[in-house]
């Protein structure tokens, strides 16, 4: 028996042939190779790679998935839980995981739909070894609680979250005023709140703004200001 087919079964409680069939849901073309190859030395069976929203219904259905894996941000048009939530009216038992660098998934949009339930939510970052994920997966299909399953949460509003994330695209705080329809005093207030929550002072060796911008990359998943999940 492979050496890693075993290590599945024991995480998964399972015989070591009963592989899981996986469509993953994944816009950047590295990405999805790499991540292919990896759950499939895992003794997974991952039917088919795709990179949108049509192709994940079509493979789900037409090659009887039983876990969907889907990245948070597809790019233009909708989201990975867009189109979990999609899949989900389409086959109901539909393990359902949503992979990505967003600590929060409000770091991407404060007005994204809630976790599909029994949803798995994992953050790259967080992932120590492919075996989390692979158990996320597995886990994703044992699940039968009625409880929907929350994704993590920051310890920041919406509105200090949609104002950071503002801030870290280079808007002043006229701007960010106009986009969140408030008066410029209410952003002000708001960064200053979400400063001290974050314990990023204001000084002349400090610039906040610059500091807060730096926290919201590193939320993220990333050392600059390009995003992606």
């Amino acid at each position: 028996m492979d050496a890693n087919n075993g290590r599945v079964a024991e995480v998964a409680g399972e015989a070591p042939d009963q592989r899981l069939r996986i469509v993953l849901v994944e816009d950047d073309d590295f990405t999805r190779v790499t991540l292919k190859a990896a759950l499939d030395s895992y003794g997974l069976d991952v039917v088919a790679t795709v990179a949108d929203a049509k192709s994940a219904m079509s493979a789900v259905v037409d090659l009887g998935a039983q876990v969907g894996v889907f990245d948070l941000d597809l790019g233009p048009g909708p989201t990975g839980l867009d189109v979990a939530h999609g899949v989900r009216r389409l086959v109901p038992d539909l393990g359902v995981v949503i992979l990505t660098s967003y600590e929060d998934p409000r770091l991407f949009s404060t007005s994204l739909s809630q976790l599909p339930r029994n949803a798995a939510y994992v953050v790259k970052q967080s992932l120590e070894d492919l075996g989390f994920l692979v158990e996320a997966i597995r886990g994703s299909r044992r699940s039968n609680d009625d409880e929907a399953r929350g994704a993590p949460r920051v310890d920041l509003t919406d509105a200090q979250i949609e104002t950071l994330r503002l801030l870290a695209c280079g808007l002043s705080n006229s701007e960010i005023a106009r986009v969140r329809v408030v008066e410029v005093k209410s952003v002000e207030q708001t960064i200053a709140r979400t400063a001290r929550r974050l314990g990023i002072s204001s000084s002349e060796q400090v610039n906040q703004r610059v500091a807060l911008a730096r926290v919201f990359y590193s939320l993220i998943g990333s050392r600059s200001g390009s995003e992606g999940a």
